[in-house]
């Protein structure tokens, strides 16, 4: 009787393992982003839970942490964030990446302001101040060439461009990733966006001024007129220009997969 008792503990227990399968697999990526767009919809994804993060740095941490077992980020962020002499060596891409996609820099929708920019970034891509700042940050290998744009029109009077240009600041909407837009050792904000800006505003005559925001409220930041422009590595899409006015192309960027190293 003992014997047989034991035989069905023995059954019960292996049913029971078996119930529980493998481990739950969580990936992340920062909410509302092109990131989370790859995690939710990909083949590669159907067996992870999906996790939303607010920063696509919040994302690597929660890798590195191991609080999940994978992150979808920008290629960009990839580049100088993770690996070998980075705060995530411990960190790599894995596979070739997923969602081409290209860099833009948002305008409230009908803004005279996109086209001025346009003439300003084609200038910066033609005196090779664009391709400077871009080594930088070893992101030239991965800037677009130049783009016809439409002429510059005339500013009206209630013009975006002369609002800006009676202000005398562009209010740029960031949110805090490496190398786009990051804090250095001395506390001050640098990166390939930053400079990028910097570089347009003294051109077009005003200061440049950067403010953090949620990235999930850019569109309604923008709209209310808290900010002049979304400028931290936004990919164009369709429905992202039925709302706002996007700028030219200026680079080429991909969804990566990031695990810890074996």
């Amino acid at each position: 009787m003992k014997k047989l008792l034991a035989i069905v503990l023995c059954l019960i227990m292996v049913f029971a393992f078996a119930g529980c399968g493998e481990a739950e697999k969580i990936i992340v990526a920062e909410k509302e982003s092109a990131g989370e767009g790859v995690a939710t919809t990909e083949e590669d994804f159907k067996d992870y839970t999906y996790n939303a993060v607010d920063t696509q740095a919040k994302a690597l941490m929660e890798v590195s942490a191991g609080t999940a077992d994978a992150a979808v980020v920008d290629y960009v962020m990839s580049i100088g964030s993770i690996g070998e002499g980075t705060d995530y060596e411990d960190l790599v891409v894995e596979g070739d990446g997923y969602s081409e996609e290209e860099y833009g820099i948002a305008f409230r929708k009908g803004s005279d302001l996109t086209a001025k920019i346009n003439e300003i970034i084609r200038e910066l891509k033609k005196d090779g101040k664009l391709e400077e700042i871009a080594k930088n940050y070893k992101l030239d290998g991965i800037l677009l060439g130049d783009k016809e744009t439409n002429a510059f029109a005339e500013a009206e009077s209630d013009s975006d461009y002369k609002y800006v240009m009676d202000k005398g600041t562009l209010i740029i909407g960031i949110t805090y990733f490496a190398p786009m837009n990051y804090e250095n050792e001395d506390g001050e904000l640098v990166g390939f966006e930053t400079e990028f800006a910097k570089a347009v505003c003294e051109k077009l005559g005003v200061e440049a001024k950067f403010q953090e925001i949620s990235w999930a409220a850019k569109e309604t930041e923008l709209a209310a007129k808290n900010i002049d422009c979304i400028w931290n590595g936004m990919t164009i899409t369709e429905e992202r220009e039925k709302n706002m006015s996007i700028s030219i192309p200026y680079m080429q960027n991909k969804q990566v997969k990031i695990v810890k190293s074996k």
